[in-house]
């Protein structure tokens, strides 16, 4: 791991243990109740309509329409909490110095250049023992700006979770480019069991 490589201080056990991490987690993920029933519901009229009408019937078409358009957006949150939770299962938490710094990003509003509107926005760097930047996220929550240090559980190769010192708030953070660093077959394997490491990339050992 390369925080312990470079000295910082690795917390023991699992970031999944840290007090209220468990409760939001579970919060976040308690509309996918919601929308799996309303899934349930839409495939339960959707057989109704093929019997009745017939399958390729326009109210059974129209149905099939909402079912995917429901189902899209349900798999999505489904699949950010089910990569929240395994990267606060698999990683703890690694205390790494940063800094935070403002950057030029595409905006919905701002002043416009180059036929683009432009705004800013703060970024958490995370910093090497010599002051380098290591690699660098959204901060951990909204309006947060880490002063000095910042918690990370994951693989600064690829993401994971963010936080604020103690452990809340946190966001779950991923690199726009992964690393291209070679990590061990210890961290590979970790990567992969987080769901952080591409499915393209093939693990040493």
């Amino acid at each position: 791991m390369l925080a312990e490589e470079f000295g910082y201080r690795v917390l023991p056990g699992a970031a999944l243990d840290t007090p209220g991490v468990e409760e939001i987690l579970r919060r976040r993920e308690r509309p996918l109740l919601l929308g799996f029933a309303l899934l349930a519901a839409e495939a339960v009229l959707l057989v109704v309509a093929a019997v009745t009408w017939g399958p390729g019937s326009a109210a059974v078409v129209a149905l099939a329409i909402v079912l995917v358009v429901t189902a899209a957006p349900v798999l999505l949150w489904r699949r950010a909490r089910r990569l929240e939770r395994a990267v606060v299962t698999t990683y703890g938490w690694q205390v790494w110095p940063c800094a935070t710094e403002s950057v030029r990003v595409i905006a919905s509003e701002g002043r416009r250049e180059g036929g683009r509107r432009w705004g800013r926005q703060n970024r958490v760097v995370l910093l090497r023992p010599d002051g380098q930047a290591q690699c660098a996220f959204l901060p951990p929550g909204e309006g947060t700006r880490p002063d000095g240090e910042v918690w990370f559980a994951g693989d600064t190769r690829f993401g994971g979770m963010l936080a604020m010192p103690g452990g809340l708030p946190f966001r779950y953070v991923v690199r726009a480019r992964p690393g291209g660093a070679r990590g061990t077959p210890e961290e590979d394997r970790a990567a992969r069991a987080a769901g952080l490491m591409p499915r393209s990339r093939r693990p040493r050992g």
